[in-house]
């Protein structure tokens, strides 16, 4: 079974990957990131030693990374831009399941097994730059790579708990707690300085997203945005979603049934 790697709460531009990536002797050829010689970048008390391509490619707005049922043969950085993960139903309605950062990695990693697919779509939100590798590649820089597997592994470790809590907040939290819960989530991952009083800034955060994100229908969320920013803990600026007070949010999502 192939693993998926959505690692939203590690960054990966903090570890090895990135400073491979980044390193100042790639040079682009033809459309792909070539490593022209081998690197010596000191990772911790490992040396790099690893040549490969990287394919580059820059996506405009809502263009298809990836769909579903594609060939689950690549792994994907997200180098600049937004992404959005998406699932699709029998009735061909789309819905957010994560919305993705720069430097998080994101497809699947095959594990030997051949004929997978993949199980969600992944679209460009804005202008994005992803750098990707195939699969098995990438698995080969893994197993030449214990330090930076075990990023790997932390930042898998890190997403399951992630995934844990959605799960105990679907289960035992009503939409106004798990609400409260993913805009501090949101806060955490995509918040950026807000010039206008408030905390954090969900630029590009939709009121959709968010009803996908905690499993509510639109309306009732957009009713609960409202009843927010009557009490202070939101605000907007333009289209943007502004958190203007993170304690009462703490406080609204750690409420239970």
């Amino acid at each position: 079974m192939a693993n998926p790697t959505s690692l939203s709460p590690t960054q990966i531009a903090d570890h090895g990957l990135e400073q491979l990536l980044s390193a100042p002797e790639a040079g682009r050829v033809e459309g792909a990131l070539h490593l022209q010689k081998p690197l010596d970048a000191p990772i911790g008390a490992e040396v790099v030693d690893f040549r490969g391509y990287f394919k580059v490619d820059v996506y405009p707005h809502n263009a298809v990374i990836y769909r579903t049922g594609d060939a689950a043969d690549r792994v994907f950085l997200l180098k600049r831009g937004r992404v959005r993960l998406m699932r699709t139903a029998r009735n061909a309605s789309r819905a957010v399941v994560a919305m993705l950062r720069v430097g998080d990695l994101f497809g699947e990693v095959p594990l030997g097994e051949g004929g997978l697919t993949t199980e969600e779509q992944a679209v460009a939100s804005g202008e994005a730059e992803v750098w990707s590798i195939s699969g098995m590649e990438f698995r080969s820089l893994l197993e030449s790579r214990p330090t930076l597997a075990l990023d790997i592994i932390r930042a898998q470790n890190d997403r399951i708990r992630q995934l844990r809590r959605r799960l105990v907040g679907v289960t035992f939290k009503e939409v106004p707690a798990r609400l409260a819960q993913t805009l501090l989530q949101l806060g955490e991952t995509l918040g950026e300085h807000c010039p206008h009083g408030g905390e954090l800034d969900l630029r590009g955060v939709t009121q959709q997203d968010l009803a996908d994100l905690v499993g509510a229908s639109r309306s009732f969320v957009s009713t609960l945005i409202n009843e927010m920013k009557r009490d202070g803990h939101l605000g907007n600026v333009g289209r943007t979603l502004c958190i203007r007070d993170q304690k009462a949010l703490n406080k609204a999502a750690s409420l239970e049934k």
